[in-house]
């Protein structure tokens, strides 16, 4: 009995022991390089690289793309800066890029230029420069990323026009610019011109089933970053084809109805003066119509919004007769504006990134499987209507409170 209870008691604690021994692999993070953002390039040196190569630095390796790591550095933590000192100046962030042929061993090249290895499992940002989107597939250099599991999939990605290291570097020494593009993520409640997020996944997702999609693009002026318009990839090639401008990614989130809010700026064509409305709700359907070998579809827009300025001089924003003018012309601009994006769309891009394929295979599923081996070129020959109905139901506190058709009082 003794010697059973004895054995008991040692199969108890076998699993506490990993736990009492202490993990002998653990690493602080003081010790770790931190990776904020990460921001790929066609291959193009920075002044740093040129320098150690040029003394005695260099490896063999063919340039092909540049990698750039953001991590923080111990200032950010509370600490002091790489200089010393601790100064409140310092940046709170460090970049290092290599170039090469292969993204693992770039970087691990970095290893040889910091004492902290580099360590991206909570990396939030991906930014990709345009030149290298448009002459390498997307499948050719992301295979790193979903391979090793230290890059988190839930990061989002981005496209820049221009370099994407660039867009790490922002004026001021408070803010990290790979959290600051996350946050303006954000704001997608304000604006029709700020896209649902791209995560690693669903990238993954777009790749695998050889779908054209939309990455939203980023821009550097000066020292600030802004979001401007959207980078179409095409599906089959996975390659960047073009961009879309602010203005015509507004229209892509009013057909998509992935709207959270924002703004739609129009003209009151009796007076020529322009208004602006504020979406408060939104919905949007894309309807496919299949008659024998012609495909068709509809998109079918339905919003309510306020009138939130108006440049209309003694206009009266109580008057029913006025509001619903609004709403009509309001309707009129979202038709226009979607039909001018879809005929770029279709007509010069040739990429299905609107989900009308999507659309297509729920409802129609095989007519779907007909067509969708080649589905953008179907895609761009397809016709397109759109009907919008809009209604203005809030003004805000200003406008006349007095009748159309009711006399002023006596003073």
């Amino acid at each position: 009995m003794k010697r059973r209870n004895f054995t008991l008691g040692i199969l108890a604690l076998l699993p506490v022991m990993p736990l009492l021994a202490g993990c002998w692999s653990q690493r602080e993070i003081d010790d770790l390089s931190l990776v904020a953002g990460i921001a790929l390039d066609k291959a193009q040196e920075t002044k740093v690289e040129t320098a150690l190569n040029k003394n005695g630095a260099a490896r063999k390796k063919d340039d092909l793309i540049s990698i750039t790591y953001q991590v923080f550095t111990s200032s950010s933590g509370g600490g002091q800066g790489r200089g010393g000192g601790g100064s409140s100046e310092q940046k709170r962030y460090q970049n290092f890029t290599e170039t090469g042929d292969l993204l693992l061993e770039s970087t691990r090249e970095i290893s040889l230029r910091t004492e902290r290895p580099i360590f991206a499992q909570h990396f939030k940002t991906l930014v990709i420069g345009d030149e290298l989107l448009r002459t390498t597939p997307f499948r050719n250099f992301m295979d790193l990323m979903y391979r090793e599991s230290e890059f988190r999939p839930s990061a989002l990605v981005f496209v820049a026009r221009g370099l994407a290291r660039e867009t790490f570097e922002l004026k001021g020494a408070k803010e990290i610019p790979a959290f600051r593009i996350l946050k303006m993520v954000d704001n997608q409640y304000k604006s029709t011109r700020i896209l649902p997020s791209v995560t690693l996944t669903k990238l993954l997702t777009y790749l695998q089933s050889k779908s054209s999609f939309l990455l939203q693009a980023i821009v550097k002026g000066g020292e600030e970053i802004k979001f401007a318009g959207a980078g179409i990839v095409q599906g089959q090639s996975g390659k960047l084809v073009g961009f879309l401008d602010e203005d015509e990614l507004s229209s892509v989130t009013l057909i998509t109805g992935k709207v959270r809010g924002g703004t739609v700026k129009f003209t009151d064509e009796e007076t020529g003066q322009k208004n602006l409305y504020e979406i408060l709700s939104y919905k949007s359907d894309i309807v496919p119509r299949v008659e024998g070998d012609n495909l068709s579809f509809e998109v079918r827009i339905e919003s309510r919004g306020r009138l939130s300025e108006s440049w209309v001089m003694g206009e009266k924003s109580f008057n029913d007769r006025f509001l619903k003018r609004q709403g009509e012309y309001v309707a009129k601009q979202m038709e226009r504006s979607i039909r001018q994006t879809l005929e770029k769309i279709q007509k010069q891009y040739k990429a299905d990134v609107l989900g009308f394929g999507k659309e297509l295979r729920i409802h129609e599923p095989k007519v779907w499987d007909k067509v969708k081996s080649q589905w953008d070129q179907r895609f761009s020959q397809a016709e397109v209507r759109v009907q919008a109905k809009t209604i203005v139901a809030e003004f805000g506190a200003s406008g006349s409170k007095i009748a159309e058709h009711q006399n002023p009082p006596e003073p």
